[in-house]
């Protein structure tokens, strides 16, 4: 079996995509799966269609098995591929970071003013609020849809986007610099795991924690694993739906909609999925955590839409209700732009290699560069 054989079998990427990507015809692609050796353009072909640096396609040994790696994972559950190109490719990009990112003495202040030390809803959500006041004017009411971008403008954090991983996200501090990873799945879905990740950084990274890598599963269980995932879900879930928000919202919408129902409509539960950018599950969730829903009617609702209207947001789309929002997602994050705007201007790094280390496009590269290179 070939080093990108196993690297490849641990993405979440089926043959067809790969041979899209690459530009390799589809029975290539599927002997090399089954362990065949590729020429070296072929693996160029594949690093290149699927964002993975080409060193992890093709060498032969592990950077995380390396005496002196600078990281430890937990959590990569490699029972499907023996070699983790996920895991490998957050090393080398947060390796390559932080020799372009300047160094860091400490961890970033914001840190400071949101701390908890209990694992309680109710901290989940006075820390939603203590994050909300740091970032947004209105903090009681703002939608956080932009939550993605925010963070990358937070002194200290690195956010990227994570293509073709069976993780839903990462989280990880290294040399005193916050790195977020989420992967590329339906907005809603995003955006929370983007609040997830933030809260892993809040409560957990703050200690010493290793990197964490999340499969779906671990991400919106509620306390389907573990008290301090449920923590985290809950943050997120008061992040992105403050309650003196979501309470003025469904004020608006049954005045609007002239609703006189005793009990919240799925109507009311789509519209705030919409408006706040989340999942009707998440948004329905956090009714019942408020007490507005009883426990459990949110599946059932969620099930009765799927059952008649194929889901939630084919619903949605059929009432006419508006768009979600655009999730804005830069490319490549501000603080890293810049740092690496100035490493390439003077000739320390060039441009291929940030593209290969970083999992960029040399355009991505050279649009986040605010000087003339």
């Amino acid at each position: 079996m070939s080093v990108v054989s196993d690297a490849l079998k641990g993405l979440k990427v089926s043959p067809q995509q790969i041979a899209n990507k690459s530009g390799l015809p589809l029975d290539r692609v599927q002997r090399i799966l089954a362990g065949e050796a590729p020429a070296i353009s072929e693996v160029r072909a594949i690093a290149s269609g699927l964002r993975v640096p080409m060193h992890l396609l093709a060498r032969s040994t592990s950077p995380t098995d390396v005496a002196d790696a600078r990281f430890l994972f937990r959590d990569t559950k490699r029972e499907d591929a023996s070699y983790d190109v996920t895991v490998e490719k957050v090393a080398a990009f947060v390796e390559a970071a932080l020799e372009i990112l300047p160094p860091r003495d400490s961890l970033p202040k914001w840190l400071e003013h949101c701390r908890t030390d209990q694992r309680s809803y109710d901290a989940a959500d006075a820390l939603a609020k203590q994050f909300r006041r740091l970032v947004y004017t209105d903090p009681d009411s703002d939608p956080a849809t932009d939550l993605i971008a925010m963070l990358g403008l937070l002194e200290g954090v690195v956010v990227s986007r994570l293509d073709h991983s069976r993780y839903e996200g990462v989280s990880l501090v290294s040399g005193n610099y916050c790195f977020v990873f989420v992967s590329s799945r339906f907005s809603g879905r995003m955006l929370f795991t983007a609040g997830h990740e933030l809260g892993h950084l809040l409560a957990h990274h703050q200690m010493g924690h290793p990197a964490l890598f999340e499969r779906p599963t671990d991400i919106g269980g509620f306390g389907r694993h573990s008290r301090e995932e449920a923590f985290v879900d809950a943050f997120a879930s008061c992040l992105l739906l403050p309650d003196v928000g979501l309470g003025k919202s469904l004020r608006l919408f049954r005045e609007h909609f002239e609703l006189q129902e005793n009990n919240l409509t799925d109507l009311e539960l789509l519209l705030l999925a919409r408006f706040y950018g989340v999942s009707f599950d998440v948004a329905a969730r956090r009714c019942e955590d408020l007490g507005l829903l009883p426990r459990g009617m949110g599946q059932a609702l969620s099930r009765r839409l799927s059952d008649e209207h194929g889901s939630p947001e084919k619903r949605a789309d059929a009432l006419g209700l508006p768009e979600r929002p655009p999730i804005p997602f830069p490319a490549v994050s501000p603080v890293l732009a810049s740092a690496l705007s100035r490493k390439i201007s003077v000739g320390e790094v060039s441009i291929g290699w940030a593209a290969d280390r970083l999992g960029l496009s040399i355009g991505e590269i050279i649009a986040s560069n605010k000087r003339p290179l």
